[in-house]
């Protein structure tokens, strides 16, 4: 599916200069192009309604109206954008949507919501260079609290991921300004990245008691009793576990997957296999058969299928005898059982659709 945004985001990336070192942000060259790119943006938001095509029309809306200083308007859009992402729960939506929402809360000068936006817009499955931009845009914030070690430490790993020139050309002036502050010391040490996201998900633990899992609080206090025979890592706020069978719980210990399950665990592209949830979703396994569950435990795909690959364009499902399928993220059939299982999925790489920036 075409990227309905796309070609206004190249267009921002044309009329968004370089950081002004005294305010940390793009200059606008031409306010009138960056109004033309919003008025354009709302054109085609009055006559789109796929949530996705909302988030990315909305994210380019609130980058242009953060860029002519209209905040109000731009959190306004960025807080929409993410709604509509979180609905999707695909990390391609949600990371881009929690950055430019970040990128208004600093501007605004609430630098904890926007240091937790970018350390949560950096978990999942995530381009590089994608990365590289939540990074420097993670510096800037921490530049202007004077964590200079802090955004030193970003703007390293930002140019570990990533060397286009836009995200080059923010890291510049803001190495400069570090090294022009720094006559003042450092600042406080660096945070970790739980410490960033605001402690987002309670940890795994196992009781040497009774051998059952649970999971501990920011503190360490146990915050989900060990009543679980095996669990897994908490992703995207959601965590597989087994009672008798396996299901799933939230950040607050509820059940979110019924314990319907003999197992939970999901392959990706290149392999791996994660227990619990990707990008969203779970494959589930009921009596050797595969299926596929959301984190709300909606059967996206029933558990008839002998293998499924969750990929960042839809799934690949395997229908025996080296042949393949795919649907996107709606169930529709983007790719006919016709395939081997790399043909489906070089195919899904094709489809991928990424935003990655102006954020």
């Amino acid at each position: 599916m075409a990227d309905v945004a796309a070609d206004l985001r190249a267009a921002l990336h044309r009329a968004l200069g370089p950081i002004d070192i005294d305010t940390l942000n793009p200059q606008v060259s031409d306010p009138q192009i960056m109004s033309a790119i919003a008025n354009e943006a709302s054109n085609r938001l009055d006559n789109t309604f796929d949530e996705a095509d909302r988030a990315r029309l909305l994210g380019v809306r609130s980058v242009a109206q953060r860029a002519l200083g209209e905040l109000s308007g731009a959190e306004a859009d960025a807080k929409t954008a993410l709604s509509n992402a979180e609905r999707i729960g695909t990390d391609l939506l949600l990371a881009p949507a929690r950055a430019r929402l970040g990128q208004v809360m600093r501007n605004r000068g609430d630098y904890a919501q926007a240091d937790k936006l970018y350390a949560l817009a950096e978990a999942g499955e995530l381009p590089r260079r994608f990365l590289g931009r939540v990074r420097a845009c993670a510096a800037l914030s921490c530049i202007s609290q004077r964590r200079l070690t802090e955004a030193l430490l970003h703007l390293e790993r930002a140019t570990e991921y990533t060397s286009d020139e836009a995200t080059t050309a923010s890291m510049a002036p803001a190495l400069e300004l570090v090294y022009r502050l720094a006559v003042e010391g450092f600042g406080p040490s660096p945070r970790s990245w739980a410490e960033r996201a605001d402690f987002p998900a309670p940890r795994l633990f196992q009781d040497p008691r009774s051998g059952g899992w649970g999971y501990l609080g920011p503190d360490k206090s146990v915050v989900i009793p060990a009543a679980f025979a095996e669990a897994g890592e908490f992703r995207g706020g959601i965590a597989a576990v087994r009672e008798r069978a396996w299901g799933a719980i939230n950040t607050a210990g509820e059940q979110v997957v019924p314990f319907l399950y003999d197992r939970v665990s999901t392959t990706m592209p290149d392999g791996r296999s994660v227990v619990g949830f990707v990008d969203g979703v779970a494959v589930v396994d009921r009596r050797g058969a595969k299926g596929l569950v959301n984190r709300t435990g909606k059967v996206i795909l029933p558990p008839h299928h002998r293998d499924i690959v969750v990929h960042p364009a839809g799934y690949a499902i395997d229908h025996g005898s080296s042949t393949w399928s795919a649907v996107n993220h709606n169930g529709e059939e983007i790719v006919p059982a016709r395939f081997r299982r790399a043909d489906v999925l070089q195919r899904l790489d094709g489809m991928v659709n990424v935003d990655d920036g102006p954020l």
